[in-house]
């Protein structure tokens, strides 16, 4: 992947930005795509406990993982068609009209009392909106950030994951608690709906191009050039590595939000929410001193960040007494606030002209697949052998990526940052 100033025939992000660029990227837009995905990500953070809804409902470690694989499905199903939806109609029609699909799919878990057809079926709706919506609002990022500063400002938008999940969990559990399933599903679906709300309020974006300096800039220089082929992407020399990366990190962290919960209070632990809150909260402070990631380079950032995530994700494995859980979110936290925005910075970085759409369905898929195939392998393996080999499983995939990362991802054009 190119660390040093890219070809400017090769990328979107060649342009030169005047001097003013990075004062100006922080538009309103980009406040309102922000508070956006933030709501979307509370949303999806208080159903961190839905696996404990399905013990509820008489569950265990393979019924969750299957579940958890047919939503995977549904959204990589989906993917495909959303980026033909941001090609054709525009990044904030796709997001405002699968953020509508996601609450009532959340909506719709509210009638269902017993395992069955219709909790694969409603999982699997929302697998669907969920795959839309999370490819549009990545796209949306796409012409807001600055080149030469791309690490600094996908970590700072990428707080819209973190911010979340630093407190979703525990209330989540506050809301189980007063008002059980019932009003957490009600509140996550109103909250998707509040996301969908400020994403309307987003200006019209041309589906070729998009809103922002850098999207006009894109726009005018590349309108009318074709968009590289998913073939093309996939075998892009300077992706490669990084989809390698792709699959290693979402691999490792496929087992929180499925085996957390129900492996932490099976142990005893009285709160789960504590992990997910320093875990949140550790992947926050790195990220809020991101501009130090582009100064270091972010591509000698990624493997390190790989392997300590690994380590945090096996370290689940020995939770119980003396703090264990609490420590492996904090390693976690520390992996997972470098590792993303670094990986999603530089995919960005290596994307090719107009192909904003494709890539970001390619990157989210990767994800959709992980997804899929990790918590129902990862499920099968917890009932088998257990949750602490699990999830030392799940931290060797971390391992495995930095290591594989490290190897394919150094080439002439990868030794310096451009930043």
């Amino acid at each position: 992947m190119a660390e040093s100033p890219p070809d400017a025939s090769a990328t979107a992000h060649s342009i030169v930005p005047d001097a003013n660029l990075h004062e100006r990227v922080y538009t309103r837009d980009f406040w309102l795509v922000f508070i956006a995905t933030s709501a979307l990500n509370t949303a999806a953070n208080l159903l961190v406990l839905f696996p404990v809804f399905v013990v509820r409902l008489g569950g265990g470690a393979s019924t969750i993982g299957a579940i958890a694989a047919i939503a995977a499905l549904g959204a990589l199903a989906m993917r495909p068609a959303a980026s033909r939806a941001i090609e054709r109609r525009g990044r904030r029609w796709t997001a405002l009209w699968f953020l509508i699909l996601s609450a009532a799919s959340i909506w719709a878990y509210l009638p269902i009392r017993s395992l069955g057809w219709p909790l694969y079926a409603v999982a699997a709706c929302n697998g669907v909106a969920n795959g839309g919506v999370r490819v549009a609002l990545f796209t949306m990022v796409y012409p807001l950030l600055p080149p030469g500063r791309a690490g600094e400002a996908m970590a700072i938008f990428s707080l819209s994951g973190q911010g979340p999940a630093s407190f979703g969990a525990l209330l989540g559990e506050l809301i189980v608690h007063f008002f059980g399933f019932t009003g957490l599903f009600l509140s996550a679906g109103a909250i998707t709906l509040i996301a969908a709300l400020l994403v309307g309020l987003v200006a019209r974006d041309d589906p070729a191009a998009g809103s922002g300096p850098v999207g006009e800039a894109i726009a005018a220089s590349a309108s009318d050039a074709p968009p590289a082929s998913y073939r093309a992407l996939l075998a892009d020399r300077a992706l490669i590595p990084l989809w390698i990366a792709t699959v290693a990190f979402s691999l490792a962290i496929s087992a929180r939000p499925s085996f957390v919960a129900p492996f932490a209070y099976a142990r005893g632990i009285r709160s789960v929410g504590v992990y997910f809150t320093v875990y949140g909260l550790v992947a926050v402070a790195v990220r809020l001193n991101a501009r130090r990631f582009d100064q270091i380079g972010l591509q000698r950032l990624l493997a390190p960040a790989l392997a300590i995530l690994g380590v945090g994700v096996g370290a689940v494995a020995a939770t119980g007494p003396f703090g264990m859980l609490e420590l492996a979110a904090a390693i976690g936290g520390l992996g997972h606030g470098v590792a993303y925005p670094v990986l999603s910075a530089l995919v960005i970085r290596n994307t090719p002209r107009r192909a904003a759409g494709r890539a970001s369905t390619i990157y989210t898929s990767i994800a959709d697949l992980c997804g899929m195939a990790g918590p129902f392998g990862l499920g099968i393996l917890a009932h088998r052998a257990g949750y602490p080999a699990m999830f030392l499983t799940a931290g060797t995939a971390g391992l495995a990526g930095a290591i594989a990362y490290a190897a394919a991802g150094r080439g002439p054009s990868n030794e310096a940052d451009a930043g």
